[in-house]
C-alpha cells in the first residue's frame, strides 16, 4: 500500500510533468508534490492541483484508481468527468479546458 510521507505545494522554478494528466507543470506554477514509498520503493509524484482536486472529488465518491490511490486524470471515463464536473465546473475547466461540459455540444470550427 502507497504511504505519502510529506505533501508540500511548492512553485515550479523549471517545467515537471504532471503525473496524473502527463502535461507539463509550467515554471511559475503551483503544484503538488508528494514523496510516497510502498515496500522498498519510493518516489516523488507531481501534480497540477486541479488534476488533484478531480483525483479527490471522485475519491470522495470510493472511486479508486490502481493500488487503492487517487485515480488518475488521464485514467478518468466520461462518467467520471461528469462527475468532477457537476461537483465543481471550475475544476473541469482548467483540467479539461478544450472538452465541453458534459452534456454540451462540442464547438464548431
Amino acid at each position: 500500500m502507497v504511504t505519502v510521507i510529506s505533501s508540500e505545494t511548492p512553485t515550479a522554478r523549471k517545467p515537471h510533468r504532471c503525473n496524473s494528466c502527463l502535461r507539463e507543470i509550467a515554471s511559475g506554477t503551483i503544484y503538488r508534490r508528494a514523496r510516497c514509498v510502498d515496500g522498498g520503493d519510493a518516489w516523488t509524484w507531481k501534480t497540477h492541483l486541479a488534476c488533484q482536486r478531480a483525483g479527490e472529488i471522485l475519491w470522495a465518491r470510493d472511486i479508486r484508481g490502481e493500488e487503492d490511490c487517487l485515480l488518475n486524470v488521464c485514467d478518468m471515463d466520461s462518467e467520471d468527468r461528469e462527475m468532477v464536473y457537476a461537483t465543481d465546473p471550475a475544476t473541469f475547466h482548467e483540467v479539461w479546458p478544450d472538452r465541453p461540459a458534459p452534456g454540451q455540444p462540442k464547438p464548431v470550427q
